[in-house]
């Protein structure tokens, strides 16, 4: 079995970035408590990398994020998803964080993000999460 090394796109205390070029999945980690403008930033270096590479699937991984704000919350809703869906992103996974106030953000934000055709699932495990996003 061939294994492609994932491309590490960006690595700050608040995100790390990569592709996995196996699977065609752009994954990010987020840590901690996110800055509406750390996330801005992060959000525009994930668009530019989308369009360019034409990805369908990203794996958001949110295990160690802690409550996103309400500031944070409605930029992803009303800016960053619209733009990635727009520039084809079909699929987003989303791996929760035990922390049971940054799932409620984050599920809230899931719900009011359905719209048109970007198809979110959350799941307990990064398998879980890979399966959804390849159709299995």
């Amino acid at each position: 079995m061939i294994t492609i090394k994932k491309e590490q796109i960006l690595k700050e205390k608040f995100v790390e970035m990569s592709f996995d070029g196996q699977d065609a999945i752009f994954e990010a980690k987020w840590i901690g408590f996110l800055k509406v403008d750390e996330v801005k930033r992060a959000c525009q270096l994930m668009t530019q990398f989308i369009a360019k590479n034409k990805v369908t699937k990203h794996l958001s991984d949110q295990t160690v994020l802690k409550v996103l704000s309400k500031e944070v919350q409605d930029y992803l809703i009303g800016e960053c998803f619209p733009e990635l869906e727009k520039l084809g992103l079909k699929k987003v996974a989303v791996l929760v964080s035990e922390d049971v106030f940054a799932q409620a953000t984050v599920n809230n934000v899931n719900m009011k993000s359905q719209m048109g055709r970007l198809s979110f699932g959350t799941f307990n495990s990064r398998q879980q999460c890979i399966e959804f996003l390849n159709g299995k």
